[in-house]
Order: structure tokens, then C-alpha cells, then sequence
């Protein structure tokens, strides 16, 4: 009989940049270089971690889009895979989910 393995704790997810950091997808937005998110799958994976990249002090000023949209959702932006195991250890085997781990940003957003 063949051995089932049996997986401990939230799926671990990592979240990368796929886009040049000059490139004009970006619109202005800050460019994260990595994070991990606890979630059952990719697309809760990115929901969380949207929800956590966008400021709670966001007031909209003008004529401006409402859209408040961080770009961790571009799949032309982003691309998310499962977390390498031999980076598994750095972080905790209970895990909540929807719960980011890790935020480490590349380039803040560049402002005028």
C-alpha cells in the first residue's frame, strides 16, 4: 500500500515580481520583492496579501480613480507559486489563513 502524506499546517505561498522594476505596468504603484501568505490556494494567496499592501490611510484627493488596487493582482505583474520547501522552516508551521508572513518591498512608490 502506498504511503499517503499527510500535509501540517496552511500552504504556504510565495509571491514574486515577474515585470521589470522600469516597466510602465506598474504605474507608479510600490513593487514588492517578495511575499509569503498562508492560503488554501493562489488566489486567496493574492487576495490577502492586496489587502494587507494597501494603506487603511488611503483618502482619495480629486479627480482620481477609486480604485485602490496594489497590482497583487496582475497576473503580468506577479506571479505566485508554492513556497520552496527548503525555505518552509523560516516560518511558522501554524500559519493562519489569509495570514502574510513576509512583505519585503523592492521599490517604494514613486511619487511627483
Amino acid at each position: 500500500m502506498a504511503e499517503e502524506k499527510v500535509e501540517t499546517g496552511m500552504k504556504l505561498w510565495l509571491i514574486e515580481p515577474v515585470a521589470d522594476a522600469g516597466d510602465q505596468m506598474w504605474q507608479d504603484r510600490p513593487i514588492w520583492a517578495e511575499i509569503v501568505v498562508a492560503a488554501p490556494n493562489p488566489a486567496f494567496a493574492r487576495l490577502a496579501a492586496e489587502q494587507r499592501a494597501l494603506s487603511p490611510d488611503w483618502t482619495p484627493v480629486g479627480n482620481e480613480s477609486p480604485s485602490r488596487r496594489s497590482g497583487l493582482n496582475d497576473e503580468q505583474l506577479y506571479h505566485v507559486r508554492a513556497l520552496p520547501p527548503e525555505r518552509r522552516a523560516s516560518f511558522p508551521a501554524t500559519a493562519r489563513d489569509g495570514e502574510v508572513l513576509l512583505m519585503r518591498q523592492l521599490r517604494p512608490a514613486r511619487r511627483s
